[in-house]
């Protein structure tokens, strides 16, 4: 008996090996699309980048940031460009299945084995499992991590975002320390100081003793420009974390959609393992029967040895395809903050194929991006920060200027025999802006004004291309799955369908047969590379917009 849930496999006759050798050719493919998943250089460095929120737009500072040690955040990734970089396929085509099978691993097959005359023509149902329409749209166990839940807990738990939400507390706290006041200084003192004692042959004093009080005034308002260049610092800083978890979002999106697809691959190595093993055991069946000539004794031995070795290297992809599996669990599990012990537990629930509206037109996916991108509202609240920084450098050509006040002054006539007598004073020390008015500073200022200005109309431009790169890659993705589903899947299952009745009554010679066969796997490779090419563009768009427009 087959497996539950696959095809019914009756006894294969030798002639039949062959053909059923050839419906495998979507094994070579399972590890290779599962290995390119992990291989997407862009995204795995990005998923493991701890990601920072980068200078703050407006400030003075270096382009590339402060050294090491600063307090100040560090050198920003940038923006990447996220659209038209997937045009190459993601699953790279090989050859054709054995042939691919034995080059990459150094194995020579041996030279298929002519058909015995006298042989039993049964029927062959294997091959329809090429085209299984269940497997790519698996939805995956009761109880799986959806992708809502995903980006739930990554919000939750992902340690980077919990280490730059301190970045919100420090920012509060400059802005403390940009308010506060001056403290004024207290200064005490004791005046003519006798070494001994006056005398009238040794006038003077009397000796005399001061309290002084001194406090600055700020006439520039120096303290509330600092003040609001902290608050503007903060508020761009707010928007940057936006960008950051905007940026964590799309690592976990395509985590996400590289767990399903290996999910996938595993799911299809085994369902051909499976298959495997009950042809082969049909073999053994087809052998035990009597009567059965020399030549095709020595054929069924030779489809069993062949069969045997297939079905090792199919374990072996199996093996790799896990591997695949795993790596992307624990690419997932770094972003979402799930303890290593708990890696295994990942498995994805949903499918690949997801039905959605299409999105608003370009135009309107560019006017929201333009207003609602984090990285853009960041510079352009960087704008106003310089234009703040210019207020401060402008309010510190003039110093504080220092009052003081001396609420008594003591001095002590008791040597002469008269009344002792209290005083005060007050007075004002100020700096004559001659020299140094801060012109450099200020200079420095407004040209950093022009300099984010210009970085912003950059950045507005750069931001319309990715929407626009994004929305043409799903576009076309959304096509060539539509094409595939509609015309290429349906024909080729049709003509799949046709051969096998055609072979079955010996209208159509055994190449034929194959050809139909392998123009199925690679039909049905290229709708499963053309779902994952379509959801990971869903979610692309929704991070070039900054916002979730599909599902």
């Amino acid at each position: 008996m087959a497996p539950e849930g696959l095809p019914t496999v009756p006894r294969c006759p030798p002639r039949a090996v062959a053909v059923i050798l050839a419906s495998l050719c979507l094994l070579p493919w399972c590890s290779r699309q599962a290995r390119a998943w992990q291989q997407d250089d862009e995204s795995s460095r990005r998923i493991l980048e701890f990601p920072n929120l980068g200078p703050v737009p407006g400030a003075p500072g270096p382009a590339l940031g402060p050294g090491p040690g600063s307090f100040d955040a560090g050198i920003s990734s940038g923006t990447q460009i996220i659209g038209g970089r997937r045009r190459q396929s993601i699953l790279p085509r090989g050859k054709p299945a054995l042939a691919a099978a034995s080059s990459a691993r150094g194995m020579r097959l041996p030279e298929p084995l002519p058909a015995p005359k006298a042989v039993r023509r049964t029927e062959i149902h294997a091959g329809t499992s090429a085209l299984d329409r269940s497997l790519a749209l698996d939805p995956g166990p009761e109880g799986g991590l959806t992708y809502d839940a995903a980006i739930e807990r990554m919000m939750a738990d992902n340690l980077d975002i919990r280490a730059l939400r301190h970045e919100m507390a420090q920012a509060d706290a400059d802005i403390l320390t940009a308010g506060l006041r001056t403290n004024p200084l207290v200064y005490v003192d004791t005046q003519m100081v006798p070494y001994g004692n006056w005398s009238d042959q040794r006038p003077g004093g009397p000796t005399q003793y001061d309290l002084n009080v001194t406090l600055p005034l700020d006439v520039s308002r120096k303290r509330q420009a600092r003040t609001v260049v902290a608050r503007m610092a903060k508020t761009a800083l707010e928007a940057q974390f936006q960008d950051v978890v905007r940026r964590q979002i799309d690592n976990v999106a395509k985590a996400y959609v590289g767990l399903q697809a290996t999910r996938i691959e595993v799911l299809a190595a085994e369902a051909s393992v499976r298959q495997q093993e009950a042809i082969l055991a049909g073999i053994d069946e087809d052998a035990r029967e009597p009567g059965l000539s020399a030549e095709e004794r020595r054929a069924l031995a030779a489809s069993r040895r062949r069969m045997t070795m297939a079905i090792e290297q199919s374990r072996s992809t199996v093996l790799e395809a896990t591997e695949a599996f795993e790596d992307a669990q624990e690419t997932l599990a770094v972003l979402l903050g799930v303890p290593p012990e708990a890696t295994s537990t990942l498995v994805p629930r949903g499918s690949l194929r997801v039905d959605a509206p299409p999105p608003p037109p370009l135009d309107e996916l560019v006017r929201l991006a333009t207003g609602c991108r984090p990285d853009l509202q960041a510079m352009r609240i960087g704008v106003t920060r310089a234009r703040a920084e210019v207020d401060l450098q402008r309010a510190n050509r003039i110093d504080d200027v220092f009052l003081f006040y001396d609420p008594i002054t003591y001095q002590d006539m008791r040597p002469y025999g008269k009344q002792d007598a209290t005083s005060w004073a007050v007075g004002l020390t100020f700096s004559m802006p001659i020299f140094n008015r801060n012109q450099g500073n200020i200079a420095r200022a407004e040209s950093n004004v022009g300099q984010t200005r210009v970085e912003t109309a950059s950045l507005e431009r750069r931001v319309a291309a990715e929407v626009r790169l994004a929305e043409r890659e799903y576009r076309y993705a959304r096509r060539q799955l539509e094409r595939i589903e509609d015309t290429v899947f349906t024909e080729a299952e049709a003509r799949l369908k046709q051969a096998q009745k055609e072979f079955d009554a010996g209208d159509i010679d055994f190449s034929e047969y194959e050809d139909a066969i392998e123009d199925a796997g690679a039909v049905a490779h290229e709708r499963r590379e053309a779902l994952a090419r379509y959801r990971r563009a869903m979610l692309d768009l929704n991070t070039a917009v900054g916002m979730r427009i599909l599902p």
